[in-house]
């Protein structure tokens, strides 16, 4: 009995505090030239326990500059936050994009979010441009 309700909290636990960010589209829109093809990653997670995005930027090696842009209604009001990553010497990076407003170290949630959408777009060494948006579902 003691393991089945083990195997009940793992399990509530998960669905409470688990949840994927979508891709809008599987593939990646690439603008510019068609030469040497580069891959720039970037993966995007919902955490309710932060109440934000936390996105991730890998291979940036082969990139010039990263911008990201996330939008949202908050009770009815459009809302939302960009912002560029430069890559100079880095391979990886993260930003943690809050649903909500600070200032002086004190930050407030915003509630009734809905339409939360992540676009980044990767600009290549190559002069290629990568542009992917995710779809968010809270």
């Amino acid at each position: 009995m003691k393991c089945a309700s083990q195997i009940i909290f793992a399990i509530v636990f998960l669905l409470l505090f688990a949840s994927p960010v979508c891709a809008a589209k599987l593939r990646v829109k690439k603008i510019g030239p068609a030469s040497t093809p580069s891959v720039s990653y970037s993966s995007a997670k919902l955490s309710r326990l932060t109440n934000s995005v936390i996105v991730t930027f890998q291979n940036l090696g082969t990139v010039k500059k990263v911008s990201y842009e996330l939008s949202y209604m908050a009770n009815g009001v459009a809302q939302g936050v960009m912002g560029t990553v430069q890559t100079t010497g880095l391979i990886s990076d993260s930003r943690d994009l809050y649903f909500g407003t600070c200032s002086k170290g004190v930050c407030t949630p915003h509630y009734n979010i809905t339409g939360a959408t992540l676009t980044i777009t990767s600009q290549l060494t190559n002069g290629a441009t990568n542009i992917k948006r995710y779809k968010i579902k809270i």
